[in-house]
């Protein structure tokens, strides 16, 4: 495993356009605000989705820990069709439950491409934003329709407008999980 240091976020952008043959394994911003969790093979996947949602990736200093890869499939997956995410968790002030679908979306998310920025900031509630790449097999999309249904608060499909509509936007059912810790 290799570790680098970018001082801010155009160097880290500029190293992934001209990076290839590694395998992501981690991205952190040096700051104790956010966490930056992510399952994205190439590097050129995470560029895409900083380009298309820069407010998710803060100003800073981030740390990326990669290992080489000699058998990355460039192709294998559309970069243009991407969901987005919103999900929260909160725990309750009496009880040792968190409302919010956060936790299971993340582990239902495990078999997908998927970056997300959680904000850890307010100790009453967690809040994520997740970019998730739409799988090109039909089961595994409708599989991925059912994950976002059951456990985001909101998401939506690229639609190919470019914005998030009354068309392509959804509520889902996450706001109602209750999970006991």
């Amino acid at each position: 495993m290799t570790e680098r240091r970018f001082k801010d976020k155009k160097s880290l952008k500029d190293w992934l356009v001209s990076t290839s043959a590694i395998v992501l394994t981690s991205v952190s911003l040096m700051a104790d605000i956010q966490d930056l969790e992510f399952q994205f093979s190439h590097p050129h996947q995470l560029l895409t989705v900083m380009e298309g949602a820069p407010e998710y990736f803060p100003e800073g200093e981030y740390l990326v820990s990669f290992k080489n890869s000699d058998s990355l499939d460039h192709d294998s997956l559309d970069y243009s069709k991407m969901a987005m995410v919103v999900a929260f968790e909160a725990k309750m002030a009496r009880h040792n439950t968190l409302i919010g679908g956060l936790t299971p979306l993340l582990k239902s998310l495990s078999g997908f491409e998927y970056c997300c920025t959680i904000d850890r900031t307010n100790p009453a509630y967690t809040t994520a934003g997740v970019w998730v790449i739409e799988p090109t097999n039909p089961e595994e999309l409708i599989e991925l329709k059912e994950v976002l249904e059951k456990y985001s608060s909101f998401y939506a499909f690229n639609d190919g407008s470019g914005f998030v509509t009354v068309n392509n936007g959804r509520i889902g059912k996450g706001s109602g999980v209750l999970t006991k810790i």
